[in-house]
């Protein structure tokens, strides 16, 4: 008997004969990632929302660090390593956060639209109804 392989499943032998298709476990993730990523989703909101927080964490590390020395060059560790890289992160979950809520608003205006084309054609169908000829208004 020959075996078909499918490319989203594997195929197992069935003592019947029967190529059976079972779903492989490795599929499951990009499903759970899918639902996670879709444009609709808060989560991508909440992801920058946590990395600004930890941004601000760090630029108060910094801070705290540096506020006790005098000393400049004592100073720059402390800035480079925890104040820039608090600063990044802060930039970078304020670029999430856009982009999440461009998508969630594209989203949004994208089921509006379709709400909106299915109340144009349910009303061109009620126009088109009434203007049979043989039927009473």
């Amino acid at each position: 008997m020959t075996q078909v392989a499918f490319p989203d499943t594997a195929s197992s032998y069935d003592p019947t004969g029967e190529v059976v298709a079972v779903r492989s476990p490795a599929r499951a993730a990009p499903r759970m990632w899918s639902r996670w990523l879709e444009p609709a989703s808060l989560i991508p909101t909440y992801v920058g929302v946590i990395v600004i927080a930890v941004g601000f964490a760090l630029i108060g590390v910094a801070w705290a660090e540096i506020a006790a020395l005098t000393d400049v060059a004592l100073q720059m560790p402390y800035l480079v390593s925890a104040g820039f890289t608090g600063l990044a992160l802060v930039m970078v979950g304020l670029i999430i956060v856009n982009v999440a809520a461009k998508r969630q608003d594209a989203a949004e205006r994208a089921r509006q639209m379709q709400t909106l084309a299915e109340t144009f054609q349910a009303l061109q169908n009620e126009i088109a109804r009434f203007d049979q000829p043989g039927e009473g208004r």
